[in-house]
């Protein structure tokens, strides 16, 4: 009986040491899709039509009434790849959820789907 206990100790410890491995894995990947989903959040902002357009018209500025080409792609490539971080973390998060006793994390699917809405957005609607 003694034997038993240490050998599922030990093997609890290895099993814990893989789960602290896959739970840095997975906030590694969260804090990266997220960084890139506030960078295309700042990108967003400067690809845009130009907001305030009769203020902006009386006060003789220059007012940019389309999306900036240049912008918009770079944008484009960023949400893409925000929803490839994503879409990979998902696939850790289902393989942690289904082996160990650590849940689902809400962030993963909750960015999968805003960087996945938004690359379709700007491909079939910009």
């Amino acid at each position: 009986m003694v034997l038993f206990l240490k050998t599922w100790l030990k093997l609890r410890i290895v099993l814990m040491k893989k789960l602290k491995v896959f739970q840095y894995l997975l906030t590694t990947m969260s804090i990266v899709g997220w960084s890139l989903a506030i960078y295309a959040l700042m990108l967003f902002d400067q690809a845009r039509p130009d907001t305030a357009i009769g203020y902006l018209q009386s006060k003789g500025a220059e007012v940019r009434l389309e999306w900036d080409p240049v912008q918009t792609v770079l944008l484009a490539d960023i949400v893409w790849w925000c929803a490839l971080v994503s879409f990979i973390n998902l696939g850790f998060n289902y393989y942690i959820a289904t082996h160990s006793r650590l849940g689902w994390w809400v962030n993963i699917p909750l960015l999968f789907l805003c960087s996945l809405a938004a690359g379709l957005y700007i491909r079939f609607v910009v």
